[in-house]
């Protein structure tokens, strides 16, 4: 009998990331361990199936807006393009 282990906290991994105080170059290469990215996926086909508990629902919600602020943060730290 497997004893599933519980569910990778992306927000916590992404905390605990930038409290290293990571520089620029480090933030833009940031990228979700392995295991959160299974873990995503893992919930992206429940959703698909909809077979999605509500706690489930929550930590899949908690990965997007996650994944947003890190959009955004890396998209103040890159150079502007040339202007016209």
């Amino acid at each position: 009998m497997s004893i599933a282990s519980p569910p990778v906290v992306f927000v916590d991994e992404v905390a605990n990331f930038l409290a290293s105080q990571p520089s620029r170059e480090q933030l833009l290469a940031f990228r979700p361990s392995e295991t959160a990215e299974q873990r995503l996926h893992e919930l992206l086909t429940k959703r698909r199936e909809c077979s999605l508990s509500h706690e489930e629902s929550l930590e899949l919600a908690q990965f997007q807006q996650t994944e947003i602020l890190l959009r955004l943060i890396k998209a103040r730290l890159r150079p502007a393009g040339p202007r016209t």
